[in-house]
């Protein structure tokens, strides 16, 4: 799969990575710019079986993924996102990359690589602490821009999520 860097979604990148600095207690001073690759969402479903370890071949997609992250793709980790086209009134934005629901799904897998890059999936109690910081920074991130929350159960998911 080719990469290509897509100078809108670099100033993406760098906005958000600017937003989670300011936003915890990430250092994000020394945190490379992750490769973004856009799927449908079969692709993602798929991507994120192959990245657990799964070998049963999903048919159809997921509904309930939107991105993935592979600290392990790329030269310093890869985030896989559904298209920009398809999040949650894209049609609103004739700039694909305008979308501020696409951005929260970057901004989610992105907390994911700040972890990686700033070490601190090694201080996490468990896997479910890593997605806690990334759906809570996203859910402040649309509260922020006075959106409606894509995630309407996110008060309760973040409440299971910080249980060990």
């Amino acid at each position: 799969m080719t990469v290509q860097r897509h100078e809108n979604l670099d100033a993406l990148l760098t906005s958000l990575l600017i937003w989670i600095g300011s936003h915890s207690a990430f250092d994000i001073s020394r945190v490379p710019m992750p490769a973004v690759i856009e799927m449908t969402p079969l692709q993602i479903t798929r991507q994120v079986h192959r990245l657990a370890g799964r070998r049963a071949v999903p048919a159809q997609a997921d509904a309930r993924l939107f991105g993935a992250y592979d600290p392990a793709a790329g030269a310093h980790g890869t985030i896989y996102v559904v298209q920009a086209v398809l999040a949650p009134f894209a049609d609103d934005y004739p700039d694909r990359l305008a979308n501020p629901y696409f951005h929260e799904r970057v901004l989610h897998e992105l907390v994911h690589h700040v972890q990686k890059h700033t070490d601190a999936l090694t201080r996490l109690p468990c896997a479910a602490a890593a997605e806690h910081d990334a759906y809570r920074l996203a859910g402040i991130f649309i509260r922020e821009r006075q959106l409606r929350d894509p995630i309407a159960h996110r008060p309760s998911l973040l409440r299971m999520l910080q249980g060990c």
